[in-house]
C-alpha cells in the first residue's frame, strides 16, 4: 500500500500560516478596542422629552439630543423641562447625539 508524503509546498504553507495566524490574533484586541464605545457621564437639565428623544443642556457646554431607546421608559417618563439629571451614555457614531444607557434624576 503506497503512503502519502507531504510535498515541499505543503510544509512551506503550514510554516507560512502560523505567523499569519499570530498576527491576526494579536490584531483582534486592537480592532475591538478601537470600536468600543466609551461611556460618558453628563450632568445638566432636561430641555424637553419627545417620544424617545430628550433635549439636554449640560452644566457646561452646548445642548444636545439624547437618544432614549436603550433606557427603560420608567426612568424618564416623569421628567419635566428644567429637571436636573445625570445622563450616562456614549456618543453616536455620527457624533450628533448621546445614546443613553441610564438617566438618574437628582433628588
Amino acid at each position: 500500500m503506497p503512503t502519502m508524503r507531504n510535498s515541499g509546498w505543503a510544509t512551506k504553507a503550514k510554516k507560512a500560516i502560523g505567523p499569519v495566524l499570530v498576527v491576526i490574533s494579536l490584531s483582534l484586541p486592537l480592532v475591538c478596542a478601537a470600536t468600543a464605545q466609551e461611556l460618558l457621564s453628563f450632568h445638566g437639565r432636561v430641555l424637553f422629552v419627545a417620544g424617545t428623544t430628550m433635549g439636554f443642556a449640560p452644566d457646561s457646554g452646548s445642548s444636545f439630543e439624547v437618544d432614549l431607546t436603550r433606557v427603560d421608559q420608567s426612568s424618564y417618563q416623569f421628567l419635566n423641562n428644567g429637571d436636573s439629571v445625570t445622563v450616562v451614555g456614549y456618543v453616536s457614531r455620527d457624533g450628533n447625539k448621546v445614546i443613553a444607557v441610564s438617566i438618574t434624576p437628582d433628588q
